[in-house]
């Protein structure tokens, strides 16, 4: 029987991806690089997230970014620009919510709805995708009606 050789890959500095992960998620500055043989242009890349997950890639490569992702603590959910960063999320996913019928761990893009209306009418909010997210850092977090009224995507100006 053989084994089959994996591909071998390392940390660069160059965030990829994690675009709504939270402030300084290491996803925002760092990727893994995949390809070393080929020319720097022509190399492939992917997230660390990706990496941990990813059986082809070495076993060291998927170490090292799985303790990367895991040496990494998330700030106070009271800080500034983390309140800030809810907001951003719950702008970007605003009034999207799990379809009817869906998996219970499904949250693809095809997957969710799109529901505007006053809260009675609403999906619970465990169903809102950005509060998901949210909860995927933070675990505790319940929003509240000013993270709502105050959510929007993109600048503020």
């Amino acid at each position: 029987m053989t084994t089959a050789i994996k591909e071998r890959g390392r940390i660069v500095a160059s965030g990829m991806g994690g675009f709504l992960n939270p402030p300084t998620h290491p996803e925002h500055t760092h990727s893994v690089e995949t390809d070393l043989d080929r020319r720097p242009c022509n190399r492939g890349a992917m997230c660390l997230s990706s990496a941990v997950e990813c059986d082809w890639l070495a076993d060291d490569t998927r170490a090292a970014a799985k303790k990367m992702l895991g040496d990494w603590r998330a700030p106070a959910i009271d800080s500034p620009e983390v309140v800030e960063w809810i907001r951003q999320v719950l702008g970007y996913f605003r009034g999207c919510y799990r379809g009817e019928g869906a998996e219970p761990e499904c949250w693809h893009a095809g997957q969710l709805r799109i529901i505007h209306g006053d809260h009675a009418s609403l999906p619970p909010i465990a169903e809102h995708a950005g509060v998901r997210m949210i909860r995927e850092y933070y675990p505790a977090y319940v929003p509240t009606d000013d993270d709502f009224s105050g959510a929007y995507w993109g600048s503020k100006s």
